[in-house]
């Protein structure tokens, strides 16, 4: 194969992700071009590598080192991180405590040894033939949901690289739970993020923008995160005429579109400017979910603690496959179907000799 090829290719895809990305950072086909871009300009670069490598013996060398190094460095770092997963649970537990919210890295680390074991088995086993398909299988849809789970995290880093800046006319502040009539660690990051772009827009000085914190009353809080929010604003010496609040959502499509039913009625449609305040491992799907709402407005993240990182990135990829699971399902019922087509060709084959 000629690297040209390989290289223009690449560069239409890279284009294609730089018009999606100015376009709308807020979809996760940003991060899966530019993951698939960066893979064909690897791929095209190791195929340069090999044509060179036919008239240099130091690069061949190089190149069948390099190589080796990935093939045995490959299953330590798989094995590395199951070990790492199944540890992180075990931190998770002891701060959060042990919860079926927090058992994710746990069930990811054992399903990536549980995975092993069976290529392990099938690799031994090399008689049974009848192992190969369904291997081959699970194969196939482990790879494309790992290739889907790296481009949700290519998605995530370019959204959280995105810096919003004031003036802005709002600041929607999402809901993350409450501890009696309190708001938890986790949602005072969250509120502490708004005061920080409040504070910087408010010294510039602009007119301060105005908070709409957005949450409902579980069936288990005393009041409306909504309304904790406000008081934890109000002991931060935000003005009382400073804050709005939606206290009807119970999800973060209902955070989005109904604090833009808030922000439209007060300024008119379409007419403001807005961000934001959530966790930085929850921006992207609160973007995503901003953009099906109509509200066009950016996200800043509050940080979080690293040992919550693993789990939280875990259940937000689930709900993003949630999110698009038609597409997936498609997919995947796409793929079995070729994989029943090519065994009803080898019964059909096999039957054929037989006869």
């Amino acid at each position: 194969m000629n690297p040209l090829y390989g290289y223009g290719l690449t560069a239409l895809v890279l284009l294609a992700f730089l018009v999606s990305y100015l376009r709308d950072k807020r979809r996760i086909r940003v991060g899966m071009l530019l993951t698939f871009g960066l893979l064909l300009l690897a791929f095209s670069l190791m195929i340069s590598l090999i044509r060179v490598a036919d008239d240099n013996n130091t690069v061949m060398y190089a190149a069948a080192f390099g190589a080796l190094a990935f093939v045995v460095l490959l299953p330590l770092l798989v094995v590395g991180a199951g070990a790492g997963l199944i540890y992180n649970a075990r931190i998770l537990w002891r701060k959060e405590g042990f919860r079926p919210k927090n058992l994710l890295t746990l069930g990811l680390g054992l399903l990536i040894f549980a995975y092993l074991g069976l290529l392990m088995t099938s690799s031994l086993w090399t008689d049974r033939e009848e192992l190969a398909l369904p291997v081959g299988f699970m194969t196939v849809v482990t790879g494309y949901f790992g290739f889907v789970f790296l481009c949700y995290l290519v998605s995530c880093v370019l959204y959280n690289l995105v810096r919003p800046r004031p003036p802005r006319d709002y600041i929607v502040v999402l809901g993350a739970g409450l501890k009696g009539d309190k708001v938890t660690p986790l949602l005072a990051g969250r509120l502490k993020r708004g005061i920080d772009f409040y504070r910087k827009q408010e010294a510039v000085p602009y007119i301060p923008p105005v908070f709409v914190v957005s949450g409902g009353k579980g069936s288990d809080e005393i009041i409306s995160e909504a309304a904790a929010m406000r008081n934890y604003l109000l002991e931060q010496g935000i003005p009382g005429e400073q804050i709005r609040m939606e206290d009807q959502s119970v999800n973060t499509l209902q955070n989005m579109a109904f604090s833009k039913k808030i922000m439209d009625a007060e300024s008119g449609e379409g007419k403001y400017t807005a961000v934001f305040a959530t966790n930085n491992f929850h921006l992207f799907r609160a973007g995503v979910y901003a953009r099906k709402a109509g509200l066009k407005a950016d996200g800043i993240g509050s940080k979080t603690a690293f040992y919550y990182l693993p789990n939280a990135f875990i259940r937000e990829y689930i709900a993003i496959l949630s999110m698009y699971r038609r597409w997936h399902m498609t997919f995947l019922g796409g793929i079995a179907l070729m994989f029943v087509l090519i065994v009803l060709a080898i019964w059909w084959t096999n039957r054929s000799l037989g006869g």
